[in-house]
């Protein structure tokens, strides 16, 4: 192998490894930005799951703790002036109910949720909810505590005295308990100095059993405390206690239980402020009511549209009287040769010109003399630029010359000539004209009608007719063909197929069959009806009116607003100009 060859092979090979190493660089990017959404969409939603779930939680605990705190003030509105044996009682009561709590407590303190199976977030929410009700009985404890005193201050020093003695008593004994526990405990750790540190074990769990007794007997012992010291300041000559206002909980007292969960919630809500998915969802939740009703309208509107038009327009269009643009002209018209054709063979002699596209112009003979015709009719020029009537070809011949016609541009386009002789004028919209055979000294006459007080011209969005006046022959092309009719007794055919008709013809519209056909865009909405000798009511020579067609309608041909967007709508424009 040569050295040139070598160096060939090498730099393909690089490049071959080159072009798989960035595909899978791009690769890895994209898995890599894969990844980094789906985690950011997972902590989204996750996010919002649980935003939403101590919503929940929070209304159910606020509810809770404000019954609790109604029943509270309610309970001491009774207890203002009740006796001291009332009181009593009632302080034995919320210390039972307080006591309970604790014990409802105790499953979801430290280590317990997780050996236990249970959920750690929704332990922690139990045990806020427990929490906030002792945090109120407590408060009532107090308060009845407080109503106690004043009580035992209206008896005599003694009774006093021997309160105090007995506040002071239960304050040493639930000392001595407190050390006593406190012993046992440090007892237990050096007699299982390792399993007592192991959790799990039976050692480490009578520790922690041991732990919460002497907690509960300090919290105890310092209310027992209290207590003593408020006993020993009446004892002391204390002076007169105003009278106990009535126990009413603030509002904060609920607040304070719930800060922890209203400090995750906002939490959570900076987190998806940050979150780029939230990013993005927060502007589209914000318009996406609106864009479905417009999208919704965007789909229900083209039907109520032809709905409307099939079921209200057409049929009053139907009942109106029919446009007549001449009703005094012969209505002769004949096809050549009776059939169109792919092709189409014109004889121009000396007396005539011929006048058509360049594009449609196949065959021609060297003779002749060849010129630029700039418009179709300079009278209408604009009508002659929007029907694409520029920059004709005009053939004069001094003897009789052979020039052959053809859509070269459409295989499914044919020709043919109508023959429109004098006196006979036709209704045509000019873009089906491909040419025009005339005489020199006599171009086309054409002449403009407008109907602007025609509903059948406002439902075709036809409001101007352009009628061409023979003598001429008038070069036209159909898509599979083009055909001629009389319209005798009347007729009526697909309105996309029309491409010219006599212009003394009643000329009406006509809804199609059925709805669903129309609505499905298998057939335009109005076919096109032309009457015929039986609807002059004169002489019938005279009056014989002829409609030619396309054998198919083009697709090119289905225009209207509804039909082919801004496409359909600049037909619409020509079309109300006649084009």
């Amino acid at each position: 192998m040569s050295g040139v060859a070598l160096q060939v092979l090498l730099i393909t090979v690089l490049r071959w490894l080159l072009r798989h190493l960035l595909s899978l660089a791009l690769i890895i990017v994209v898995l890599l930005l894969g990844r980094a959404g789906w985690v950011e969409w997972q902590a989204w939603q996750s996010m919002r799951a649980e935003s939403a779930q101590l919503i929940d939680v929070e209304r159910i605990i606020s509810a809770s703790l404000q019954k609790l705190a109604l029943e509270v003030n309610a309970r001491a509105a009774g207890l203002q002036t009740a006796a001291l044996a009332t009181l009593e009682e009632r302080i034995t009561a919320v210390d039972s109910d307080i006591a309970r709590k604790r014990l409802e407590r105790q499953p979801f303190a430290g280590l317990a949720p997780i050996f236990g199976g249970q959920s750690i977030a929704r332990a922690q929410l139990q045990a806020m909810q427990i929490d906030g009700a002792i945090g109120l009985l407590q408060q009532e404890r107090n308060w009845l505590q407080d109503a106690k005193l004043r009580l035992l201050a209206t008896q005599s020093a003694q009774a006093q005295r021997v309160e105090l003695e007995r506040l002071r008593q239960r304050h040493a004994g639930l000392y001595v308990q407190w050390q006593a526990v406190g012993q046992e405990r440090e007892a237990l750790k050096q007699e299982h100095w390792v399993t007592s540190r192991v959790p799990g074990t039976a050692e480490y769990q009578q520790i922690q059993a041991l732990n919460e007794q002497r907690a509960k007997l300090l919290t105890d012992n310092q209310r027992a405390e209290a207590d003593y010291r408020r006993q020993l300041a009446l004892v002391n000559g204390a002076r007169a206690l105003t009278p106990l206002p009535p126990l009413a909980l603030p509002p904060g007292a609920v607040n304070d239980a719930l800060q922890p969960l209203r400090a995750r919630m906002d939490d959570l809500r900076k987190l998806e402020r940050v979150n780029w998915v939230g990013k993005l969802w927060r502007p589209v939740q914000e318009v996406l009511p609106t864009a479905l009703l417009i999208l919704l309208g965007v789909i229900l509107m083209p039907f109520a549209i032809k709905a409307l038009f099939y079921f209200v327009l057409a049929p009053l269009a139907a009942r109106q009287p029919p446009v007549r643009l001449l009703p005094d002209s012969d209505g002769v018209l004949t096809l050549e040769t009776g059939e169109s054709s792919v092709s189409r063979a014109v004889t121009v002699d000396s007396a005539h010109e011929l006048l058509v596209h360049p594009e449609f112009l196949q065959s021609a003979s060297v003779a002749g003399e060849k010129t630029t015709q700039w418009l179709l009719n300079w009278r209408f020029a604009l009508t002659s630029l929007s029907a694409g009537m520029v920059a004709l070809t005009r053939i004069r011949c001094e003897v009789p010359e052979v020039f052959v016609i053809s859509a070269t541009h459409n295989a499914l386009a044919e020709i043919g000539v109508l023959i429109l002789p004098a006196g006979s004028a036709v209704v045509m919209q000019p873009h089906n004209l491909v040419g025009v055979m005339q005489p020199r000294d006599m171009p086309l006459r054409i002449t403009s009608h407008w109907r602007l007080t025609s509903l059948h011209a406002w439902l075709t969005l036809q409001l101007r007719y352009l009628a061409l006046h023979g003598p001429a022959r008038l070069i036209v092309q159909g898509c599979r063909g083009v055909r001629l009719e009389p319209a005798t007794g009347g007729r009526a055919i697909n309105q996309a197929a029309t491409i010219a008709f006599s212009a003394n013809l009643p000329y009406s519209t006509r809804r199609c069959e059925t709805f669903a056909a129309y609505l499905l865009g298998q057939q335009e909405l109005l076919n096109d009806c032309f009457g015929g000798s039986r609807d002059a009511g004169v002489n019938q020579t005279r009056n014989a009116g002829f409609f030619a067609y396309q054998e198919m309608p083009h697709a090119d041909r289905r225009a209207g607003i509804t039909g082919r967007g801004l496409e359909g709508l600049t037909d619409s424009v020509l079309k109300v100009m006649g084009v």
